[in-house]
């Protein structure tokens, strides 16, 4: 395929919109053209990226014979409700909203970790960017794959953009009520967010864990292609407004030394260690991941008891890192028809 094509960025009036446009403003893709898409009712202003002032066109009178790639940010609705349209008209579809996440015959990616399952990808294709948790959880094991994985065992300490612009409101209206001595409703979450944490986040499941946590070893069992992998999550929400922590613990079949992991870490472009015994020798989502296009790796240490269990601690830029690099990526993997 041609590098001179141009892509429409559908779902731009929204967090993910804010993070895919400060990436394009950031890096240099192979789109000959960007086209800025969202619905009727978010459509009509102008957006900057790189000097140059884009209209926000109406979707539904987008032509998408006039683009060759289309990125869905956001409200699954839009994928659900226009992925076939734009397929249809002979585009590369990629979906991170997650619509599509569940549909077999749809690759889920992670940029740099299994790009092989866009091979053959044709006109019309339908593709789904991973979570970004999946995309950092898969990042940071990438260096583990050549001792074998036997199991994980993670645990994700998630800020408010993950939930949603609802979810930042809610955090900060808690936080400046209880800083002025008043009162705090609930508001879009069970319990108290502002100074506390919640530790379920999405629908409880009759084995006591949560949708999200299920989905979340699903995907990254999928896109390691490591079906048999033994995963147990446990998903935190903590009252941060951006960035994502996780704690990992993995068990592989062969000892590896920590030089040598320390090695690969270093090597792989989309990872980056800070992991030193001096004060503030490890990585925040704050003060590190934040703005950063790396999921940051410290307290890398092997188990006590057995070698073969690696522990970590990782941060990244959900918005950034895990949604916008990781879905621009995949277009651009598409377009270049790299594999």
């Amino acid at each position: 395929m041609s590098a001179a094509v141009s892509v429409a960025i559908v779902g731009v009036e929204n967090l993910a919109g804010e993070a895919v446009l400060a990436v394009l403003e950031d890096h240099e893709f192979s789109f000959a053209q960007v086209r800025l898409v969202d619905l009727e009712t978010a459509a009509g202003g102008r957006l900057m990226i790189k000097g140059q002032s884009l209209k926000v066109e109406p979707l539904e009178r987008f032509d998408f014979t006039e683009v060759q790639a289309v990125l869905f940010l956001g409200d699954p609705a839009l994928t659900n409700d226009w992925a076939d349209k734009a397929s249809a008209a002979g585009c590369l579809v990629v979906d991170a909203t997650g619509a599509l996440r569940e549909c077999p015959e749809v690759p889920l990616v992670v940029a740099g970790v299994n790009d092989e399952v866009l091979a053959g990808c044709a006109r019309g294709a339908k593709v789904c960017a991973a979570d970004s948790q999946v995309v950092q959880a898969a990042l940071a094991v990438q260096p583990l794959l050549e001792a074998g994985l036997e199991a994980l065992m993670l645990a994700t300490y998630q800020s408010m953009s993950t939930q949603g612009q609802e979810a930042l409101e809610a955090l900060a209206m808690q936080t400046g009520k209880l800083l002025n001595g008043q009162p705090v409703e609930k508001g879009v979450f069970d319990k108290q967010i502002a100074f506390n944490l919640l530790a379920r986040v999405g629908e409880p499941l009759d084995n006591g864990s949560t949708l999200s946590e299920q989905q979340f070893a699903e995907d990254l069992r999928r896109v390691l292609d490591l079906p048999q992998l033994l995963v147990s999550i446990t998903c935190v929400l903590v009252p941060l407004f951006y960035g994502n922590a996780q704690v990992l613990q993995v068990q592989t079949r062969e000892a590896l030394e920590l030089k040598r992991i320390n090695s690969a870490i270093r090597k792989l472009d989309g990872l980056k260690l800070l992991d030193k015994p001096a004060a503030g020798g490890f990585p925040t989502p704050v003060t590190d991941a934040t703005g950063s296009d790396q999921v940051w790796v410290g307290r890398l240490r092997t188990d006590s008891g057995d070698s073969r269990r690696i522990n970590m601690w990782t941060v990244s830029d959900n918005l950034r890192k895990g949604v916008a690099l990781n879905s621009l990526q995949t277009v651009e993997l598409l377009i270049k028809g790299l594999l």
